[in-house]
């Protein structure tokens, strides 16, 4: 009768919810310790989706490192090419920003050239942004894939479910905007520590679940296989 009682405790939809409050309480500092190594930002976001993706299955401390080091290798490579290309265009936007043009005549060849480049950078950034929402889904959805695999993937899934990627895109601002509005409203910081990040990632997975379970049954790395083999035979 104890048994029965506690089981009854443990699926009652009181204990469920803070239950999984506890989970994104603690995942959102355990994200945020390791993020702060900047190594580590990248896994542990990665680390984090998975684990609330999985539910509750075992211990929160343990499922998260469990998944932290089953996925860190190609997480950290996936988030290096991604800081690389974040790095690449911010600095191509501040230089064609800071660019000086004596002649401001808009026929002006040079000034024409420095609005392009301007112009081509700032398109680039969103591009790499809307790209990088769907990578840590992609990353334990699609193990076999390689680094450039996921990112070949991720530019299908992007604009094949560009509404999905939208909903992800305001999630994932408002992360990084929630932070940045804590450097102007500290008494907001402890809400950010908190949930913060967990918040939006857990909302992430909810949305994107129906649609990663059709995606799980396609074999994407067959279709790349196939397509670079046809590549290859049409430059033969």
């Amino acid at each position: 009768m104890a048994n029965l009682d506690y089981e009854q405790k443990l699926n009652s939809k009181p204990y469920r919810f803070f239950d999984q409050v506890y989970r994104l309480l603690v995942l959102n500092v355990i994200t945020i310790l390791l993020g702060a190594t900047v190594i580590g930002l990248f896994p542990a976001f990665v680390a984090t989706t998975v684990t609330l993706k999985q539910g509750n299955q075992m211990n929160v401390f343990k499922q998260f490192f469990k998944n932290f080091l089953h996925y860190f290798k190609k997480s950290f490579f996936v988030g290096l090419i991604l800081f690389i290309l974040y790095f690449m265009d911010l600095y191509g936007i501040y230089f064609y920003a800071k660019s000086e043009v004596l002649d401001p005549n808009p026929e002006n060849l040079t000034l024409l050239f420095v609005n392009a480049g301007f112009l081509v950078c700032f398109v680039a950034f969103f591009i790499i942004t809307i790209l990088s929402v769907h990578l840590p889904l992609l990353i334990i959805t699609f193990e076999k894939l390689t680094v450039g695999e996921i990112y070949r993937t991720s530019l299908y899934v992007t604009f094949r479910y560009i509404l999905t990627t939208l909903v992800l895109l305001v999630l994932q601002v408002l992360i990084i905007g929630s932070f940045v509005y804590c450097m102007f409203d500290a008494r907001f910081l402890a809400v950010w520590l908190l949930v913060g990040i967990t918040l939006p990632v857990f909302l992430q997975v909810k949305v994107t679940t129906p649609i990663y379970y059709k995606l799980s049954q396609i074999d994407f790395e067959k279709i790349i296989h196939q397509v670079d083999e046809e590549e290859e035979e049409e430059n033969e």
